[in-house]
């Protein structure tokens, strides 16, 4: 997702075998995580509220609809899919068990007795079926339809862009409490993409239709299948209390969660010291001066950071020209750009995919095995071939001043992302002599309405793996893709792409990916940035927190606060 996603670990093998078990745990890829000691924690019944910070608004509060990391951080306390992954493991959700054909094309999952919704009502196998129909359906617009396609699921894509009925999609309930979604090919991650990405949750049709479009605008006009209810919303508040029907009420321990946006770091870093929130993000200007002080901590989340090239722009041409994305490429020393931009907190970035993921051979990464083969930009830039580079591309569209080119910089207003957009500005001025503006927008607008419809000619973003393999990262320039925001097409990369996912040889596949990789950054598809650390001030008294790599960074429902 958009700063978004999840994590598998071990070989493809090892996830194909582990996925043919009922109700199995598949092992994740750990981040490494450093935490002051906690608290245990307590059922005593006292009141256990529990306050954070984040810095943009979430896009959306309807379950079919999100598009970011906090979107699904969300609605991971508001609905309870057919499984959940917690620490790496799958663990059974509103299914108690499941099967999987000998072929890895059907699944089929078995609900548990007891489902309500919040408001009473029975969760049923029909609210999975019209909760998927409506991820992928058209009318729907949602901006993360395309990802049951990745999840394999049968017709997705053709659902997704209308050419087949939602209908079609390979999803049915034969009974109340059976759902059954068969896939077009194996897809070894598809249990972690259930668990993890919470568009594949249930949605009640009846409530959907009573509020049209204003359906999950508010608080109240939504019911809830996940540990918490949404009880307001107003204020620049989320204010959570625990779903009385969740079926797995013991593992519920905060009686109020608190989510303030707050888009100033250093006033949440201030409420946080005055005790009024018990857990934020330290801005990374501050990271140095809090390093081994009390409830400190930090984790890899898996974030991975770049400048999205719109390749087809019509309102800079000089973007379709190879020559030009790489003199910005080579313009950016990506030494000086971490310590300027990041206070040297975030590891540089010079390819796209996070090495971390899964390699071919199992407890192998894809950086280990194919991080040498990957045609890297020079982590210290080299401003003379980004000025040969330039005189190329000006010699091509007939320009001869480069003052005269002018390249707007699309960000949020998040002051983290000013900051670094400014640092590229001034390198791309000093050393290609081009003009810089920068245009500063919500979170939400860049995210669903000037990424996906190609309206910025380059912008500060990145992505969060939605599960351990490459292509997660890969499919996102795919031709085809509705969430292909670099407007790129490549029919040789599209080709190769397209062969991995029938690819039954891990080697071959693995290095085909890599292949597809080289091909963007041969082409100067991008700019990369940086690989993201995330450090944290958490209260002793909270425990039971989670840190992990992917969709969900910060997974706190099931934590606990002590009296």
């Amino acid at each position: 997702m958009n700063s978004m996603k999840k994590f598998l670990a071990g070989s493809m093998s090892v996830l194909m075998a582990a996925s043919m078990s009922i109700g199995g745990a598949v092992p994740a890829l750990a981040s490494k995580t450093t935490t002051a000691a906690s608290t245990s924690a307590s059922d005593s019944g006292a009141e256990k509220v529990f306050r954070f910070a984040v810095s943009t608004e979430p896009t959306t509060l309807d379950q079919s609809k999100g598009n970011s990391v906090g979107d699904n951080e969300i609605q991971r306390a508001l609905t309870e899919g057919l499984v959940r992954e917690v620490k790496g493991e799958i663990q059974p959700g509103c299914a108690e068990k499941w099967e999987v054909s000998d072929d890895q094309l059907t699944y089929t999952f078995h609900l548990r007795d007891g489902l309500k919704w919040s408001d009473g009502q029975d969760i049923k196998a029909s609210d999975f079926v019209y909760g998927f129909q409506r991820l992928v359906d058209p009318e729907t617009s949602s901006p993360y339809g395309w990802v049951a396609g990745t999840a394999g699921i049968l017709n997705a894509d053709d659902c997704n862009s209308g050419a087949k009925p939602v209908t079609d999609l390979g999803i049915a309930a034969p009974d109340d409490k059976t759902v059954v979604i068969t896939l077009a090919n194996p897809t070894p991650y598809f249990l972690s993409l259930l668990g993890n990405i919470t568009e594949f949750s249930p949605v009640r049709q009846d409530i959907v239709e009573k509020y049209g479009t204003d359906f999950a605008a508010t608080a109240d006009k939504n019911v809830y299948s996940g540990p918490f209810v949404l009880t307001s919303s107003e204020n620049e508040v989320l204010v959570f209390e625990p779903n009385p029907n969740y079926w797995n009420p013991d593992a519920v321990h905060f009686t109020r969660v608190e989510e303030s946006i707050i888009t100033d770091s250093n006033t949440a870093l201030a409420m946080y010291e005055s005790g009024d929130l018990d857990f934020v993000n330290i801005p990374l200007e501050q990271v140095a001066n809090y390093a081994g002080t009390d409830g400190e901590g930090s984790f890899e989340n898996g974030n991975d950071d770049w400048v999205f090239i719109n390749s087809g722009c019509e309102t800079q041409p000089l973007l379709q020209d190879v020559n030009f994305r790489k003199a910005l490429n080579y313009a950016v020393n990506h030494t000086e750009y971490i310590s300027l931009a990041t206070s040297d907190v975030y590891t540089a970035a010079t390819t796209l995919v996070l090495p971390e993921v899964n390699g071919a051979t199992e407890g192998k990464t894809y950086g280990e095995e194919y991080g040498d083969q990957l045609h890297a930009w020079p982590v210290d830039g080299d401003a003379d071939q980004a000025k040969e580079y330039l005189q190329k591309a000006m010699d091509t569209a007939g320009i001869t001043d480069p003052s005269s080119i002018t390249l707007e910089f699309t960000t949020t207003d998040d002051e983290n992302d000013k900051k670094i957009a400014e640092v590229l500005q001034q390198m791309w001025q000093e050393t290609l002599g081009i003009t810089v503006n920068i245009s500063q927008v919500t979170y939400a607008e860049k995210n669903t309405t000037i990424m996906l419809q190609h309206q910025y000619e380059v912008a500060y973003g990145g992505w969060s793996p939605d599960y351990s393999d490459p292509y997660t990262y890969l499919e996102l320039f795919r031709g085809d893709n509705p969430n292909n925001n670099s407007n790129y097409h490549s029919d040789d990369f599209d080709t190769k792409l397209a062969s991995t996912v029938t690819e039954t040889d891990p080697a071959k596949r693995m290095q085909t990916l890599a292949d597809c990789e080289n091909i963007l950054l041969d082409d100067a598809a991008f700019v990369p940035l940086q690989f993201r650390t995330q450090h944290y001030l958490m209260n002793s008294k909270v425990s039971g927190i989670n840190f992990t790599i992917g969709a969900v960074n910060f997974d706190w429902p099931f934590g606990d606060i002590a009296s």
